[in-house]
């Protein structure tokens, strides 16, 4: 064990993998259960930083990010749902890892969390932001209404959130285009609101372009636009 592997995972906690199972044609869902899952200051919204084969060749390389699915602080267990369409070194990780292997993580953090105080909400993105958007779908007041269309490439990609349901919109099509993803919530009742809260992920080009058809087109306040690239 190198320098930095050793200093790693003395600065970092640690979690031992219990569930590998894919869910989706380009998805696993992993289940990360340990006592260092205790106590975490968590937010529907916010992601895990997860360190892996720290003695590999390329240690420095193997950090991720990942939206966390559900977080049980009696069970002292975390959900992920990890996309595997890029083929990249997190892809083949989840694909490879098993039950009792151990990963290291910090976090939780980041700031695409819900906001409870909007009147509606308008949820976009696509596989990779799947995990992230049913997270955020489980806080919202079924009192409020909930606009949704997630893109995904072939109907094998979808999956349900953790207790089975299906509480999001979807569209299957090889590519969607910003104009298409805000004609299909229109259609579903969505008008340019100024109470609506809009949560845009995915692609970084498409959260570039919904932003600004959203901002420009349908004047809605940057206040009400919250936008995080998953992947570029």
């Amino acid at each position: 064990m190198g320098l930095l592997d050793s200093l790693a995972k003395q600065v970092l906690k640690r979690a031992t993998i219990t569930r590998v199972a894919p869910i989706a044609h380009h998805t696993y869902h992993l289940t990360l259960q340990g006592p260092d899952l205790a106590n975490l200051n968590y937010k529907p919204g916010q992601t895990l930083n997860v360190f892996f084969d720290l003695s590999g060749p390329e240690a420095a390389l193997r950090k991720r990010t990942y939206s966390i699915w559900q977080y049980d602080a009696k069970a002292l267990t975390l959900e992920l749902a990890v996309c595997t369409f890029s083929n990249g070194p997190g892809a083949r990780w989840a694909q490879h890892c098993r039950p009792g292997d151990e990963v290291y993580f910090n976090g939780p953090g980041g700031k695409f969390v819900l906001d409870a105080t909007a009147a509606s909400y308008c949820l976009l993105g696509d596989v990779s932001t799947l995990s992230h958007l049913y997270a955020l779908r489980r806080q919202i007041p079924q009192t409020k209404p909930v606009f949704s269309l997630v893109h995904v490439q072939s109907q094998d990609d979808c999956f349900p959130d953790l207790d089975g349901s299906y509480l999001l919109h979807f569209a299957v099509a090889d590519q969607l285009s910003a104009p298409e993803v805000l004609a299909a919530v229109a259609a579903q009742g969505l008008r340019s609101a100024t109470d609506c809260l809009y949560y845009i992920g995915g692609a970084q080009e498409f959260c570039v372009e919904t932003y600004q058809l959203l901002r420009k087109q349908w004047q809605v306040p940057t206040a009400q636009l919250k936008a995080k690239p998953f992947w570029k």
